[in-house]
């Protein structure tokens, strides 16, 4: 039986060619793009969902008074949580601030390398390949790599096993360990694991993990029962009684390990995966809206077999699988050709946009399966949802009045279809709209004034990690010096930050006069920085630069910074951080300028005297005259080649810098293009399908008024109205929706645009263009048929 309905199925798919393709390639490039994102949200929703006990897992955050959160803590901190807090089962460390150089063979790397304690395995269930937890890192000397780095040195994981690396130059390292492959998604990804004895017997790393800095990242395991709000409490009694004062104003709390990267991603994060969701959502509309208009199109066309049909016994029942059965063969058929699409062609391409932020993102059935479950579920609903409609409305049919060819349902019919031609091209626009105020921000980000001339500044990476440090040092000043006699040379700063790369380094100041406290950003800077970027200074004078100490009592601050400190004057102030007593003076204050992206605000920032010029630092900038670039960076990139270091020499144009930090954000612009092509796509072939249908079924009517003498223009009205008017009633409405919708997530960017009428306008003047095409191209050609054919036509 199942079989006679596959037959059917497929002839009857076959026999509405036109039909079953536009179907069929409407479906395969919605889906295509709904695995896309839907890949991406899965990611995102299962994060760190291979652990064990990952209910029971946590880590520890500091919240300061003026409500600014990080996870960095004294290293201290830890230990004192295994000691006091009996709820706690088991803690560790992902401790990275010491970075070691390993050596095996002639490879030598420094990867992403962590020192951790015994507590490690136990809170993060992370499988060994080879090895044993327990005592994989028991010794100094042991070394845990994993499956891709022990593949990359010793060809494979049991290969490795017993084998030395070399650590800085001088100690031997056994490899004990090799980690099974971790899942893309995952947020603890290491690629090396020390034992944290090595970091715990070093005099100089213990001298600064005291209960000042703040550096040390802690995750905890929770016994089953523990109460979360008696550990804070908890937690909170250490704070007060063992951090320094000056940092012992904070509240400590557990975060859920679940919720790391929703908490930790960052703001562009939470952006893009509100748009996906959002996306799926008018697509999956979309394509529904379509499936169910073409298969009303064919009602009357196939009223007459249903009703045959009837006449030889066929129930309720058996129609309804009929046309379950075929619209399932359409679906999954587009189902299979859109995951071809996406393993060939779009995840590739997803992962050269997103592998520098988010990495690889790869497709495991093994591990993903309730993906691949849900793409099944999600097809079966929509063929539910699609198939019932035809199969209900025949199920109603009486077939004495399908033979006489009465039409039965028809206000019903042209109700439904007029609310999914509305619907559609609603959820077009509103696309439409969306991409172009998208296009419209990031345009504004790239474009913004930023406070600083980013054009002909070059960035030379100098953290290259060198053999002889003080040979280094030497042969920088050489280049130094021929950097200021250079004419093209217009200005060269070393520095910790630059624009692009400032790291989140804060302290807490106090005005001495009036206690007023306020979070600020660190930087330090030498004398060359202002006049290197061209940042505006607007009062006060600039550091000096001649020795290390010259400027030692004095800072610069931004604008906003005095602002919030309450200074119309701020040159001359004075400020203190919290808990030091030694006080610094305001020397001057600088126009405020984006050292990120324009998603986030600017932050009150503090700058510090950096002293001389000199290696230290990971950044060289050096402006110069336009076409000059070339020549300074191969003069630059000359003297590092004769200096010995374990890294690469490396530069770039900061304009090249500024325009990564929206890389991604350019990704999401190029999907959401894609989308608003795909759902106009959508509904343009929806309403292509369905004016063929409209216009076969008055082919005659069509004759006779031409007979009748009209002309091309009436018909061409006739056929279009009805479609048009519903097309003006989705702008109308989407109008609306788009604005919402866009404002809302406009408000996640520290700096945006004003919604326009004319963005929201031209979406509108684009969706009709497209669907007034449409139906005049089938209106047109109804129009120009020669009558006596058309009165011919059965």
């Amino acid at each position: 039986m199942l079989r006679i309905y596959f037959r059917a199925g497929f002839r009857s798919l076959l026999r509405r060619r036109s039909f079953s393709l536009i179907n069929l390639i409407g479906l395969s490039l919605g889906f295509s793009a709904i695995m896309v994102m839907a890949i991406m949200i899965y990611q995102y929703v299962t994060a760190n969902g291979q652990f064990q006990n990952k209910d029971r897992m946590y880590y520890v955050k500091l919240r300061n008074a003026d409500g600014a959160e990080y996870m960095y803590t004294p290293y201290p901190f830890l230990y004192t949580i295994l000691q006091t807090c009996p709820d706690v089962e088991a803690g560790t460390h992902l401790q990275a601030i010491v970075e070691p150089w390993l050596k095996a063979g002639d490879k030598e790397f420094q990867d992403k390398t962590w020192f951790v304690d015994t507590g490690f395995f136990r809170v993060f269930s992370f499988p060994l390949e080879y090895g044993d937890p327990a005592t994989a890192l028991r010794n100094k000397a042991n070394i845990v790599l994993s499956h891709e780095m022990a593949a990359k040195l010793f060809g494979s994981g049991a290969g490795a096993i017993g084998k030395t690396l070399v650590r800085d130059d001088s100690v031997l390292m056994t490899v004990t360990g090799v980690l099974q492959s971790v899942a893309s998604n995952t947020s603890a990804r290491p690629e090396v694991l020390l034992p944290a004895e090595i970091i715990n017997t070093n005099q100089e790393f213990m001298d600064m993990a005291n209960w000042y800095n703040g550096f040390a990242e802690n995750y905890l395991l929770l016994r089953r029962d523990a109460d979360t709000a008696k550990i804070n409490a908890q937690l909170n009694r250490i704070v007060k009684t063992n951090f320094d004062k000056n940092v012992s104003n904070c509240t400590a709390y557990l975060a859920p390990y679940s919720h790391f990267v929703r908490a930790e991603s960052g703001n562009l994060f939470m952006v893009l995966i509100k748009a996906l969701a959002g996306a799926i959502g008018f697509i999956l509309l979309v394509m529904v809206a379509n499936l169910i208009n073409l298969n009303a199109a064919t009602l009357l066309d196939r009223q007459k077999e249903m009703a045959v049909r009837k006449m030889m016994g066929s129930s309720r029942l058996h129609l309804m699988v009929q046309f379950l059965l075929e619209n399932a063969m359409t679906i999954f058929a587009g189902l299979f050709l859109a995951f071809l699409l996406f393993r060939s062609l779009l995840l590739p391409m997803m992962n050269e946009i997103l592998r520098d932020r988010f990495g690889t993102i790869a497709l495991n059935i093994r591990h993903d399966y309730p993906l691949l479950g849900i793409f099944i579920i999600a097809g079966l609903f929509i063929v539910v949802l699609v198939g019932s409609f035809p199969a209900l409305h025949f199920g109603s049919l009486r077939a004495i009045d399908a033979i006489k060819g009465q039409i039965t349902g028809k206000r019903e019919r042209n109700t439904t279809r007029n609310l999914f031609i509305t619907l559609q091209f609603a959820l077009a626009t509103v696309f439409i709209g969306i991409a172009i105020i998208f296009n419209s921000q990031i345009r504004h980000m790239k474009g913004a004034a930023l406070g600083f001339d980013q054009d002909n500044v070059l960035i030379a990476n100098t953290d290259l990690a060198y053999h002889n440090p003080k040979a280094a040092e030497a042969r920088y000043d050489v280049l130094l010096n021929d950097l200021r006699h250079n004419p093209a040379v217009l200005g060269f700063t070393n520095s910790n930050n630059i624009p692009t790369a400032y790291g989140n380094n804060f302290n807490i100041f106090v005005d001495p006069v009036t206690s007023r406290e306020q979070s600020m950003r660190q930087a330090s800077i030498d004398a060359g920085m202002l006049q290197t970027y061209r940042i505006k200074l607007l009062a006060g004078k600039n550091f000096s630069g001649i020795t290390d100490s010259a400027d030692r009592h004095t800072v610069i601050i931004n604008h906003r910074a005095a602002m919030l400190m309450g200074w119309t004057n701020a040159v001359g102030r004075q400020l203190r951080p919290k808990g030091d007593k030694e006080v610094y003076t305001v020397a001057g204050v600088t126009e405020d300028f984006h050292y990120g992206d324009l998603s986030r605000d600017i932050d009150p920032v503090i700058f510090w005297p950096m002293g001389r010029q000199k290696l230290m630092p990971p950044y060289l900038s050096i402006r110069v005259a336009p076409g000059d670039g070339e020549e300074i960076g191969r003069l630059v990139a000359g003297t590092f080649k004769d200096i010995p270091t374990r890294r690469a020499f490396s530069f770039e144009y900061l304009n090249t810098r500024i325009d990564k930090q929206y890389a991604l954000m350019e990704g999401i612009l190029n999907a959401t293009n894609y989308i608003a092509l795909l759902t106009v796509f959508i509904a343009a072939m929806g309403l292509f399908g369905l004016i063929a249908a409209y216009t076969r079924r008055r082919v005659k009517e069509v004759g006779i008024r031409k007979v009748l003498g009209a002309d091309v223009i009436d018909i061409v009205r006739l056929l279009s109205r009805s479609f048009l008017l519903l097309i003006g009633v989705a702008l109308a409405v989407a109008t609306p929706i788009a604005w919402l919708i866009m404002h809302n997530w406009l408000q996640d960017f520290a700096y945006r645009i004003d919604i326009k009428w004319w963005m929201l306008a031209s979406a509108g003047l684009i969706a009709l263009v497209i669907a007034a095409a449409t139906v005049g191209y089938h209106a047109l050609r109804a129009a120009r048929a020669n009558p006596v054919l058309s009165l011919r036509t059965e």
